[in-house]
């Protein structure tokens, strides 16, 4: 099944192990900075991002340290783990950026869907995982506890869905967006373990971009309103663009809610992305421009908010 007989559960977040390693602590003179997300703003896909905003920050105060966990096709529930995994590290602001990949998990028939989204083999996986403490020595407990719990599910009918890939049969569902309750509950889960640990929270709207042609022939392989970039990710990754919008709107609704019940820090990226061809590469990934436009925004706010030093 292709995981490491030593030590499993390294595959899941291997990102993290140079966090882990490094030295955060609340009283040292460093301004530490946690960025939570999709590969939007990975050092993967939002290189540019990083780069700009790292500089600009350092101009305020050449003490901010970045530390980036945000991961290729990681969701909310993702970055709930991830930052739980983290909980003796302590960072001034945590930043969380994401709200498109978990609409993937919308695209499966209703009665099939799981709010802890094990309906993805995935989640699963780590869900059956915590119930093994041993596998941080060996993986044939976890392996053969797994084998069982496949084979009965197959015998049920159990419908699962692979994390990055989409059931073409399944894209008509996508456009009920039954991600809506889970994703507030692990933002919320985030906030609240922010608030645990006096760590302050930036939560951010998801800024899309789906132009009329995309709508037009479906949304499938049209990439003649995007800028050209090397390597735009297909449109249908998460389903119908149609749908991944209105997911997106949901999530982004779910966002400004959590940050006013919580009185988080809030930048509604959403509303200051400008929506131009020259800007994004596919739905969500920036050019070199927009990854510019993004990480000036987003320093602006910081900056203006007065959250780029410590108290």
């Amino acid at each position: 099944m292709k995981y490491p007989f030593w030590q499993p559960s390294n595959k899941f977040y291997p990102e993290l192990q140079t966090i882990i390693q490094a030295d955060i602590a609340k009283n040292k003179d460093t301004y530490d900075i946690l960025i939570l997300g999709g590969s939007a703003m990975s050092l993967e896909f939002g290189g540019q991002i990083n780069k700009t905003l790292d500089s600009l920050l350092h101009l305020s105060n050449p003490k901010v340290k970045i530390y980036n966990a945000a991961t290729p096709a990681h969701t909310s529930l993702d970055n709930l783990y991830k930052y739980k995994m983290l909980h003796d590290k302590h960072f001034d602001l945590v930043i969380f950026y994401e709200a498109i990949n978990e609409n993937r998990f919308n695209n499966i028939p209703p009665k099939d869907f799981s709010d802890d989204y094990q309906h993805i083999l995935w989640y699963y996986d780590m869900a059956l995982m915590n119930r093994h403490p041993e596998v941080n020595w060996t993986v044939l407990p976890f392996i053969a506890h797994k084998s069982v719990n496949l084979l009965i599910d197959k015998l049920k009918g159990k419908k699962f869905l692979n994390f990055q890939e989409i059931n073409p049969d399944y894209i008509q569902y996508g456009s009920d967006i039954k991600t809506a309750k889970a994703y507030r509950h692990n933002v919320e889960g985030i906030i609240k373990e922010a608030q645990a640990k006096k760590e302050e929270v930036l939560l951010m709207t998801y800024a899309l971009y789906v132009p009329q042609s995309v709508i037009g022939n479906g949304g499938y392989t049209d990439y003649r309103d995007f800028a050209t970039c090397k390597y735009p990710s297909p449109l249908w990754l998460w389903g119908d663009p149609i749908n991944v919008r209105q997911g997106v709107q949901v999530h982004n609704d779910v966002i400004r809610q959590l940050a006013a019940q919580y009185h988080t820090f809030l930048f509604d990226m959403d509303q200051q992305m400008p929506r131009q061809k020259d800007y994004y590469c596919d739905l969500c990934h920036l050019s070199d421009n927009g990854s510019r436009i993004f990480a000036q925004n987003l320093y602006k706010y910081l900056n203006d908010s007065n959250l780029t030093r410590k108290n």
